[in-house]
């Protein structure tokens, strides 16, 4: 049995969210967080982390519009880590229910900025792990930790594209369905 679903390419975002919203209609409450643009008048300004439980902070803004400065950079964002840690760490911890999904969006170079979201990240994917996981990584080659994820036998690596973004989903949650038992 495969213990999680791992979505690259474009449009990830959007379809982390068709699947939460399909999974919680099937009755099993997802915990996690994923990822949204935020933009003002089309013109990107940043990041924003989001719980599946609607809390939200930020986890990167055009540097320009920072008052304080940060530690960490990516491209002309500043990644704002201890405001993703308050989202993101508390929403990864396992729910004492089972079977439970996690959903984690992004596993990327600005959330690695944070070793604990690292940490728990590699804890996530080990092989003592019995946590079921619903995540996206770049597609981009990169990170050990990431490629290890990608690579991983335990998982399932779906490429998401222009031409299959709007009918994916169907493919993933007949996987959701065969891996968690309990989705009908």
């Amino acid at each position: 049995m495969e213990h999680y679903v791992v979505i690259v390419g474009v449009g990830k975002t959007t379809l982390i969210k068709k699947l939460c919203a399909l999974i919680q209609k099937s009755g099993l409450q997802p915990s996690g967080f994923y990822t949204e643009e935020v933009r003002k008048e089309r013109i990107r300004m940043g990041f924003d982390v989001v719980s599946l439980d609607g809390e939200r902070g930020r986890l990167a803004r055009d540097q320009s519009l920072l008052t304080n400065p940060v530690n960490h950079n990516v491209g002309k964002y500043g990644v704002l880590v201890p405001e993703f840690e308050s989202i993101a760490l508390h929403c990864l911890r396992k729910p004492a229910t089972s079977p439970s999904l996690l959903v984690i969006d992004e596993i990327g170079k600005m959330e690695f900025f944070s070793v604990p979201f690292k940490s728990m990240v590699r804890g996530i994917f080990g092989p003592e792990s019995d946590s079921f996981v619903l995540a996206t990584i770049p597609v981009r080659r990169g990170d050990q930790l990431i490629e290890s994820i990608r690579n991983n036998t335990q998982g399932k690596v779906w490429t998401v594209t222009k031409e299959n973004r709007d009918h994916i989903e169907e493919d993933i949650i007949k996987e959701l369905k065969n891996s968690l038992g309990i989705l009908q």
